[in-house]
């Protein structure tokens, strides 16, 4: 443990224990200023939890938060940047690994004035279609290699921010950490600016399951929406809905655009779009509920398959 103020806060999810965490905490205090980390664990409250003194030993300070999940993970994301004592937070996930380099170029590149600073992504389980698929869907905008540069939106879950512009959303800022996409173009509408630094890189754990993937993009596309339209009147909630159906087709052009910039020849994306264009179905279809009754239990759904995502199906417990 170090003196003074740290330089980084990191927040990690725990659905239970410690164990989930011990690949990405590994790859943290592998970092050349993992001494200037303060690690944040937030654990659902009432278990009990110990952290790895010997991994611990890395960090300038490692914390365990109690936090609830029932209704997403929102609230324990922004009771993370509330506890944060560092002036940067950044998220992290038991699933994506940073890569060495990470926390220098994010602290590096905050020091301009940009709110918030995302990483490139690697696939950290090429093995299927299904996971590239997943990886291109989510992560497309910012695949390795790209460059650094200015973004309208940043990886969501895997993103570093400065604190102030978040502390200053106030009592918007749980709904808003659900999907980070609408946070982010909240800070651009009021004149903040979002830049990727290519020399921050992680490599991400895709969903591998067909069927777990289409459940759970599904679940995801209705939380992005309704956490889009929360302050939308009922006719442009109807209206998106409406044309919701168009929202695969729009997404499958981009994303084989992006995939293409990537380097990605023509033939691996040919064999890949069946396969895509079947998950952004799945999307689009949360998207248009979303947007015409909100994310209902799709949160809490999010958060049984944050954890431990490549199991098999079976009856996920939402963690408490």
């Amino acid at each position: 443990m170090s003196a003074g103020e740290p330089l980084l806060s990191v927040a990690l999810l725990t659905p239970d224990s410690f164990d989930p965490l011990r690949r990405t905490v590994s790859h943290l205090a592998a970092q050349d200023i993992a001494e200037a980390i303060e690690l944040l664990v937030l654990a659902p409250a009432g278990r009990a939890m110990s952290v790895d003194s010997g991994v611990a030993r890395a960090f300038h300070s490692v914390r365990v938060i109690p936090v609830a999940y029932g209704a997403g993970s929102g609230e324990a994301r922004a009771t993370a940047v509330r506890e944060a004592r560092a002036p940067i937070i950044a998220f992290a996930e038991d699933h994506c690994f940073p890569q060495e380099g990470w926390a220098s170029a994010l602290v590096d590149a905050h020091r301009a004035p940009h709110a918030a600073v995302g990483p490139a992504v690697h696939n950290a389980n090429p093995g299927t279609k299904v996971s590239w698929a997943d990886l291109l869907m989510g992560y497309g905008p910012w695949l390795a290699p790209t460059t650094s540069g200015p973004r309208d939106h940043l990886p969501g879950h895997n993103t570093s921010y400065k604190r102030g512009p978040l502390l200053a959303l106030g009592a918007e800022l749980p709904a808003l950490m659900e999907a980070e996409t609408p946070l982010q173009w909240r800070l651009r509408a009021e004149g903040q600016s979002l830049y990727l630094d290519s020399r921050a890189r992680v490599a991400h754990t895709n969903f591998e399951r067909l069927s777990t993937w289409l459940y759970v993009s599904f679940h995801a596309g209705r939380v992005f929406a309704a956490t889009r339209a929360m302050s939308w009147p009922w006719w442009r909630r109807a209206a998106f809905g409406g044309a919701s159906p168009l929202i695969p087709l729009v997404r499958l052009s981009r994303h084989l655009t992006q995939a293409r910039r990537a380097g990605w020849s023509l033939s691996r994306v040919a064999l890949l779009a069946p396969t895509l264009l079947v998950g952004l179905v799945a999307d689009g279809l949360g998207q248009g509920l979303g947007s015409l009754s909100g994310a209902g239990r799709s949160r809490a759904t999010l958060v049984a398959w944050e954890f431990y995502r490549n199991e098999p199906r079976g009856k996920r417990v939402v963690p408490a």
